[in-house]
């Protein structure tokens, strides 16, 4: 079986933990941006969207959520962007344990980030048809399970340099892909018929080391798989697939016949960074395209 250089490092580190300390789960904690301090601020009639930005390994929430520059590229459009960031006491990379058998269901610390959610929702702040997640690395990981496990909630993903659903099982083999999109359409089960979830974006460097671009294009596989199987509840490729490909990236396109968009962009030549990011950063990339931008596009500016 194949364990990627991530996956690997996570594994020890959360036996180590397991070895070094018997704590209980610690509640993830929360950063937020562009939130009004009350409701009296602004015209409570006014529903905004609402991203949740998940940083990856090693990363702090406030340079992750600078470095992304998700805050001024959607200053316009005033979302309110909530930024979880990992306790050290559970991974102390700060990764997110995207291997544990509790992020492969709906319970668990998915419901913890469900009602923080819920919690703007029920408030009047957020617009509930209009959440949206991105996430980079580990963060886009967990991102892609909470996408997949939620359809119900989230509008859109922007997934940046991650991979798939139950990652080892799924990038084990062929066959891991198909497996890890039925797994998540049974974690995501009747709410299927509520489902908001309408676009994924997936960006890659092609000379990522740390997860290789492959682990993209699989998240990219399983998510098409799994809205393959959610129309008919058959593999039968009922969608268009376009390609396209020139200096700078690579770029496939799946559409839906209910509109649904799926799209996977690799950047030639870029390493483990955000493209389109402010630099300043190991992990920026702002000589190449936005992928913010890109996200912005596909869901016609948060709507």
């Amino acid at each position: 079986m194949k364990i990627h250089f991530w996956a690997l490092i996570l594994l020890l580190t959360h036996s180590l933990l397991l070895l070094t300390s018997q704590a209980a789960q610690a509640d993830i904690l929360y950063k937020y941006y562009n939130l009004n301090t009350s409701v009296s601020e602004r015209d409570s009639a006014v529903k905004r969207p609402l991203i949740l930005w998940i940083h990856g390994c090693r990363q702090k929430v406030d340079t992750f959520v600078a470095v992304t520059d998700i805050v001024e590229k959607t200053k316009s459009l005033n979302p309110i962007i909530i930024a979880p960031y990992q306790d050290s006491k559970l991974n102390v990379l700060k990764c997110w344990n995207f291997f544990s058998d509790e992020m492969q269901k709906r319970d668990g610390e998915f419901m913890e980030v469900i009602k923080e959610i819920q919690k703007h929702i029920d408030s009047g702040e957020a617009d509930p048809e209009r959440i949206f997640i991105g996430g980079f690395s580990s963060g886009a990981i967990f991102a892609q399970h909470l996408t997949l496990c939620f359809p119900e909630i989230f509008k859109a993903a922007l997934l940046h340099s991650g991979g798939p659903f139950d990652y080892n099982k799924a990038m084990d083999s062929k066959e891991g892909v198909a497996t890890g999109a039925k797994e998540a359409l049974a974690c995501a089960s009747t709410n299927l018929s509520q489902r908001k979830l309408k676009n994924i974006l997936y960006f890659h460097g092609k000379k990522d080391h740390i997860l290789p671009w492959k682990s993209g294009l699989s998240g990219f596989a399983q998510a098409v798989h799994y809205f393959d199987l959610n129309d008919d509840a058959e593999a039968n490729n009922s969608f268009e697939f376009k390609q396209s490909r020139d200096q700078e990236k690579l770029d496939m396109a799946v559409k839906f016949p209910d509109g649904t968009a799926l799209e996977f962009v690799r950047i030639e030549n870029m390493s483990h960074r955000w493209s389109g990011s402010r630099p300043g950063s190991a992990f920026s990339s702002p000589e190449t395209m936005s992928s913010v931008d890109a996200f912005l596009n596909m869901t016609n500016n948060l709507k």
